[in-house]
């Protein structure tokens, strides 16, 4: 299946092409009812796998109407039905239920984003360096992972830029808490192999902030894919947004790979709390400790999780962080 990547801008020509190459072929097909999988969207309109094509689709009047009404209706990752029309295009009549799903921050309105559905694997990229590695930002999609029901591995890409025992200083607590860690860089190709076969046979989504190198890997990955690559602004250390949509690969090895807009801010929702907690267990053991069962481990008298902060038995900077993600920070 050939792939290609598609701005916002290109969609009307895209489904233009489409339409062209399928009208002749589909007429007699027009009415006939599929199912297939959401991979790509481009504004309103949504690009379908049924097995053997894409389908540049739009949604049903109702769904229309439900779009309106919860953002992330529908999604790459999402599986549909879909009824084909005469013009070789189509139109989404429902979508299944879903497994898993990831979302951003909740908008204006209230809602919460969803960017991709019904994924195993959340690779959550950080930089060594332009921007800066943020580990407290990785532990915020840690713990969206774990609410999403989803796997995690953490990338540090453009490892070329700084020490490697520097990086692994970086990442110890992680390491130690049980997280899977990966170096990678696409300009050495340190770490590719190892990233490729971690994401074969499996729906994966990159995840982190703008300008760490999401699109750069996918093209190091997968160079059929063509995913556009944006320059990061020295100044402010943030990236150009270069993905304008959803995109979902389908990897040669098996499995699917997301490429997602960047996400420079992140919301933890109000019931997000136990997930928050298992992304440090070594809070959550030394917690056992504790005199009072609901201890915040902020103020209270014979906290053993203060205690063991004091001791050096805990990261500091994993403490610090822990209390400003349960307190909604």
């Amino acid at each position: 299946m050939h792939i290609l990547w598609r701005s916002r801008g290109a969609a009307d020509t895209r489904k233009d092409q489409v339409t062209s190459t399928l009208r002749d072929t589909d007429t007699e097909d027009a009415g006939r009812t599929l199912r297939g999988l959401v991979v790509g969207v481009d504004g309103p309109v949504f690009w379908v796998n049924t097995g053997d094509r894409e389908i540049p689709c739009t949604m049903r009047g109702r769904l229309r109407k439900q779009r309106e009404e919860a953002a992330g209706l529908l999604v790459i990752g999402d599986t549909v039905s879909l009824r084909l029309l005469p013009d070789g295009t189509g139109r989404v009549e429902e979508r299944a239920p879903r497994r898993t799903e990831l979302a951003r921050t909740v908008n204006f309105r209230g809602m919460k984003h969803v960017i991709a559905a019904n994924l195993d694997l959340l690779v959550v990229v950080q930089a060594a360096h332009q921007p800066n590695f943020r580990r407290t930002l990785t532990e915020r999609f840690l713990a969206i992972a774990r609410r999403a029901a989803m796997d995690a591995l953490v990338v540090v890409n453009k490892c070329d830029l700084e020490e490697t025992a520097v990086i692994r200083q970086w990442v110890k607590p992680l390491v130690d808490s049980g997280v899977p860690v990966l170096l990678t860089s696409a300009v050495t190709g340190t770490g590719l192999e190892e990233l490729r076969s971690v994401l074969a046979g499996k729906a994966s989504v990159l995840a982190g902030q703008s300008g760490v190198g999401k699109s750069t890997l996918v093209n190091a990955l997968y160079p059929e894919f063509g995913a556009r690559v944006g320059a990061v602004s020295v100044r402010h250390q943030k990236g150009r947004h270069t993905t304008s949509a959803g995109r979902l690969y389908r990897l040669p090895d098996g499995g699917y790979l997301a490429d997602t807009p960047g996400l420079r801010e992140l919301a933890l929702f109000d019931d997000a709390e136990d997930q928050v907690a298992e992304v440090f267990p070594e809070i959550q053991e030394a917690a056992r400790g504790c005199k009072f069962r609901d201890c915040s481990h902020t103020h209270e008298p014979n906290c053993a999780v203060k205690e063991a902060v004091e001791r050096g038995e805990i990261d500091r900077g994993r403490y610090e962080s822990y209390v400003r993600m349960q307190s909604g920070k």
